[in-house]
């Protein structure tokens, strides 16, 4: 302990400390129990070191306030507040949860389970995972992607170089398309027309009609292709690389290239902000999350996070941004202005893709 006259060595209790929680035990499901330190209690006076713990079940959150985190390496999706970063339920799915996609009005989640080639359901009010659709042996699912009419789930298979075109109420595959090598991540336009599949071994980006479920064209790209965003009007494809240093930029009516922006080489994570438009990009190695002019695309602005983000998304009625940190195995929510962290979740080992009710 450390007052005025420095620093004392407090000898321990010589009991150990108990906190009694009871709990059950089910098949299948995990209980979380909350610790939390008491500090002044656990000084005894200042005489005797005797920690002091008050222990907890979280109760259920209020459905504005969950976000969702899968865990790849704990197979788990862990639900959390996204106000205060308390985790308030852990999931356990599949082998290797992926990509993972809301439908709010149903309060449920779509899970790609990679490991077990597979879609899962999770009900968000009973945390549970309610309903699993198989898919063919060796899909490797990576992401997902819902229409806009919240009836067809798209799955990006990165290990048979397909697409599965799944129903949402039942998880039954009605078509599969061929794409290019290693599908990456896929993104819906907001029309609920089109679909783009970042095929990030063959630079290739394969563009669906979402009516006749075929491919309508594919876009030759840089190195790695791994994510696209539009732009807040819906007229621009920002495309994202793993192994080039540019963020290219393509009419999305024409899907002609109209602009090559260096960023730098190692792309992981982008987000647009349909409300400011502002372009925040992270990138294996740089530690930082960049943010980009729209107009200028000059960096204006980043943010030292001191590690690197895999994932972005932003909650919209916090006005925050979302990172998913691999690395220390969290989820941090940043203030957009003012920078400063606003909460952070623990998020299971290795996370992979973060969730938010009423994000933007």
């Amino acid at each position: 302990m450390q007052g005025e006259e420095g620093i004392t060595a407090l000898p321990p209790a010589d009991e150990k400390p108990m906190t009694p929680i009871p709990f059950t035990i089910a098949r299948k499901k995990a209980q979380v129990v909350s610790l939390t330190f008491r500090y002044r209690e656990s000084l005894a006076g200042g005489i005797r070191f005797t920690p002091s713990f008050v222990g907890e079940i979280p109760g259920k959150l209020a459905t504005g306030l969950i976000g969702l985190v899968t865990s790849r390496g704990g197979n788990t999706v862990t639900v959390f507040d996204k106000v205060t970063g308390k985790v308030a339920a852990v999931v356990p799915t599949g082998t290797s949860p992926a990509g993972m996609v809301l439908n709010p009005p149903l309060r449920r989640a779509y899970v790609a389970i990679s490991g077990d080639d597979a879609v899962e359901t999770i009900d968000l009010l009973g945390t549970d995972v309610i309903s699993r659709g198989p898919l063919t042996v060796g899909d490797r699912p990576e992401e997902l992607a819902l229409t806009p009419d919240r009836k067809t789930l798209l799955t990006a298979n990165a290990g048979s170089n397909t697409v599965s075109v799944v129903d949402a109420a039942s998880l039954v595959e009605k078509r599969r398309i061929q794409v290019g090598n290693g599908p990456q991540s896929i993104l819906v336009d907001r029309a609920g027309r089109r679909a783009y599949v970042f095929n990030t071994l063959s630079n290739t980006v394969s563009v669906l009609d979402l009516g006749s479920l075929e491919v309508m064209a594919t876009l030759s790209t840089d190195a790695g292709p791994v994510r696209g965003e539009f732009n807040r009007a819906g007229n621009r494809l920002y495309v994202l690389h793993r192994y080039s240093p540019y963020l290219n930029v393509y009419d999305a009516a024409t899907l002609s290239i109209v602009r090559r922006v260096y960023v730098g080489t190692g792309g992981t994570a982008l987000k647009v902000d349909s409300r400011s438009d502002l372009i925040y990009l992270a990138r294996r190695g740089a530690r930082e999350i960049a943010i980009y002019d729209p107009f200028s695309f000059l960096p204006i602005d980043s943010y030292r996070t001191g590690e690197d983000a895999s994932y972005l998304t932003i909650d919209g009625e916090g006005n925050n941004l979302c990172a998913v940190f691999p690395g220390s195995n969290n989820v941090r929510m940043i203030h957009l202005i003012g920078k400063g962290t606003a909460s952070v979740a623990d998020a299971g080992e290795d996370p992979f893709w973060v969730t938010l009710m009423g994000e933007r």
